[in-house]
C-alpha cells in the first residue's frame, strides 16, 4: 500500500514534469490534478483566465455545517534556464533526504503534500464537520494574476470559506501579514534627431531621469516617516525602479524609454494615493514642458497587476488554527507578497505557512527536503483530525475565539 509521503514523491516528480513557467499555458498540468481528483470521486472546478490557456483549480471535500478551509498554492514556477543547474530542473531527482527540481519548494511541494491527502480527506468525507477546498492558481510569481480572480468566483459559485491557508514555503512557521504590491510601466514618448543639434526635440530619457528622480524623492520621504511599531522590516511603504531601456545611440536624441517599477504598501497605506501622487506630478510638471515642444510627446502610466497587501492579525482564527495544530511560535510578517492578499480582501482569515525553506525559492537546484515534506503531511493529518470535530467542541470561529 503506498503511503502519503511515498505518493506525494510520486505527486511532486509529475506535478515537477510540467513547465508551468508563470506566465505560460498551465492547462496540462490542471488537466493532471483536475484527472486524479476526480478519479478520487472528488469534484473539480475550473476558472480560467480570459486567454484560455490559463487556470485556476477549485475543489471542495466534504460540506457541513462551517464554512470551511482553503488550501490556497500556486501553479506557476519561475523560469529556469539551466544555466546554474546541475541537472535537468523539470526532471526530479532525490539526493541525500533532497527532492530538486524547479518548483519543488515553491510550490509544488505543497501542491504535492495536499493532494497526496486528498485520498485521506475523501474517505472522512462523512465525517468531516466542514468542508475542506483545493484553491490552486495561475501566475502567482507575476503579481497574483489567477488569486485575483478567486473572489469573484467563490461569489458566483455560493463558497464561503472563512479561512484560507497558503501553503507558501515558510520553514512551517506561521506569517500573519505581508506588503502589498502594485506593479507598474512607465513610457515616455519623446522625438529622436541628431545629438548634435537638441533644439526642438524632446529626449526621452532626460525626462524618464526626471520622474525616477521624483519617485526617488518619494521612496525617501516614505523611509523617513517610519511607522511606529510596525512589524514590517523595513517599517515603511517602499518604491523602487527596476529595469529600463531606451535610446539607440549616443549621437541620437532618444524619442523613447520604458522603465519597469513598483510600489510596495504596509497594508495600511494606500498604493493608488502615492500613485496619484506622482501622476499628478507627471501631469502638472512633466507632461506640459514636454509638450511645449512637441505636441505629441507625453508619460503614459500602465498597471501590470496588484497584490493587496495581508493586514497582521496576530488574534486572528487562522493564526489560532496554527498555533493548535502545529506551533504556539509567535507569528510574523515578510515584506514579499502572496495570493493571501486577496483572500483576505475577500473576508477570509488567512495565514501564510507551509513546508520547506524560503531560502530555497528561486535558485539553481532549487529542492525541499524530504522532512518538509513529512511535516507537511503531519500538519494535514492535524487538520483533518480538527475538520472531523463537533464544532461544539472547540472549532475556532473566526474571530479567533474557541466557540
Amino acid at each position: 500500500m503506498t503511503t502519503p509521503l511515498e505518493q506525494a514523491e510520486r505527486l511532486l516528480a509529475d506535478l515537477v514534469s510540467f513547465p508551468t513557467v508563470t506566465g505560460l499555458p498551465n492547462g496540462d498540468m490542471i488537466a493532471y490534478i483536475k484527472s486524479y481528483l476526480e478519479n478520487l470521486g472528488i469534484p473539480v472546478m475550473l476558472d480560467p483566465h480570459e486567454d484560455g490557456t490559463r487556470f485556476n483549480l477549485f475543489a471542495t471535500i466534504g460540506s457541513g455545517d462551517c464554512d470551511g478551509i482553503i488550501l490556497s498554492g500556486h501553479t506557476d514556477v519561475v523560469p529556469a534556464t539551466g544555466d546554474g543547474w546541475s541537472r535537468d530542473p523539470f526532471v526530479l531527482h532525490k539526493q541525500d533526504g533532497r527532492l530538486y527540481g524547479r518548483g519543488a519548494v515553491d510550490m509544488k511541494g505543497f501542491l504535492a503534500t495536499a493532494l497526496a491527502m486528498a485520498p485521506a480527506f475523501k474517505a472522512a468525507e462523512d465525517k468531516l464537520s466542514m468542508p475542506l477546498h483545493y484553491a490552486f492558481t495561475f501566475d502567482e510569481e507575476v503579481g497574483s494574476f489567477g488569486a485575483a480572480q478567486m473572489p469573484d468566483f467563490l461569489r458566483r459559485m455560493g463558497i464561503k470559506p472563512a479561512l484560507a491557508i497558503i501553503g507558501e514555503p515558510t520553514g512551517m512557521r506561521p506569517f500573519i501579514g505581508h506588503k502589498g504590491g502594485l506593479e507598474l510601466v512607465a513610457e515616455i514618448r519623446g522625438s529622436a534627431g541628431h545629438a548634435s543639434d537638441p533644439r526642438g526635440k524632446v529626449n526621452a530619457l532626460y525626462y524618464a531621469a526626471r520622474l525616477i528622480t521624483y519617485i526617488e524623492q518619494v521612496a525617501a520621504r516614505l523611509a523617513d516617516a517610519p511607522v511606529p511599531d510596525s512589524p514590517f522590516d523595513p517599517p515603511y511603504t517602499t518604491l523602487s525602479v527596476g529595469h529600463i531601456e531606451g535610446g539607440e545611440a549616443r549621437n541620437i536624441v532618444p524619442d523613447y524609454c520604458r522603465f519597469l517599477w513598483e510600489i510596495r504598501p504596509l497594508p495600511g497605506d494606500d498604493a493608488y494615493a502615492i500613485l496619484a501622487d506622482i501622476k499628478a506630478y507627471i501631469a502638472d510638471e512633466l507632461v506640459p514642458e514636454m509638450q511645449a515642444i512637441l505636441a505629441d510627446a507625453g508619460i503614459s502610466i500602465t498597471e501590470i497587476s496588484w497584490c493587496p497587501g495581508m493586514e497582521a492579525r496576530a488574534t486572528s482564527s487562522a493564526a489560532s488554527l496554527i498555533a493548535r495544530l502545529w506551533t504556539n511560535e509567535a507569528p510574523s510578517v515578510v515584506s514579499f507578497g502572496t495570493d493571501g492578499g486577496h483572500y483576505q480582501q475577500a473576508g477570509m482569515e488567512t495565514i501564510v505557512f507551509g513546508p520547506g525553506g524560503m531560502d530555497e525559492m528561486h535558485q539553481p537546484d532549487e529542492f525541499i527536503e524530504v522532512d518538509a515534506i513529512k511535516q507537511g503531511l503531519a500538519f494535514l493529518e492535524n487538520l483533518l483530525r480538527y475538520a472531523q470535530e463537533p464544532p461544539q467542541q472547540g472549532h475556532i470561529s473566526p474571530s479567533g475565539d474557541n466557540s
